[in-house]
């Protein structure tokens, strides 16, 4: 007869207290691109984006809280949370809007990184509704990750001097 596996709430809650600060920065980082976009043609994607990571933080808390993770009555990263915002955003001061697409396809990268091996990690422990919640978010995020891709490229190919991008 097998065991069931020895599951370790308290870490399971901490990672994913991460997993919401991080989510948190991706969600503030769209607002802010969609509010001026590194090309016009980009402002509609960054702010499906933004309610898309709007989303995955309730999504994210849902799960934390089953492992007893008690959210901060801070709001979104408090002091500490703002001033990692104002860095990111200064130090995307000079930079071209490839490199701002770059950076954000990077940081999106990340989050399928972290959502998959955390599904992976439910599944082996028998919870089937925080998987399935987590296949839902990284669904839309490989989603949004290609869209990115899909206009970096179209911007590389104007910039060689492609007529049809």
């Amino acid at each position: 007869m097998a065991t069931a596996p020895s599951i370790n709430r308290d870490w399971i809650a901490a990672e994913f207290s991460k997993g919401i600060d991080a989510e948190q920065s991706l969600h503030d980082d769209a607002l802010a691109t969609a509010q001026s976009p590194p090309d016009p043609a980009f402002g509609v994607l960054y702010h499906e984006i933004a309610e898309a990571d709007k989303r995955h933080i309730a999504a994210i808390e849902t799960i934390a809280a089953r492992y007893g993770h008690v959210p901060s009555q801070g709001g979104s990263g408090g002091v500490s949370g703002a001033l990692g915002r104002l860095k990111q955003k200064v130090s995307e001061i000079g930079s071209t809007p490839l490199q701002v697409i770059e950076q954000d396809m990077l940081a999106k990268a990340s989050a399928i990184h972290w959502m998959t091996a955390w599904l992976g990690a439910f599944e082996a422990i028998g919870d089937a509704e925080s998987a399935r919640e987590l296949a839902s978010l990284l669904t839309e995020e490989k989603a949004h990750h290609d869209a990115l891709q899909q206009g970096f490229n179209r911007l590389v190919a104007r910039g060689a001097g492609a007529t049809t991008a």
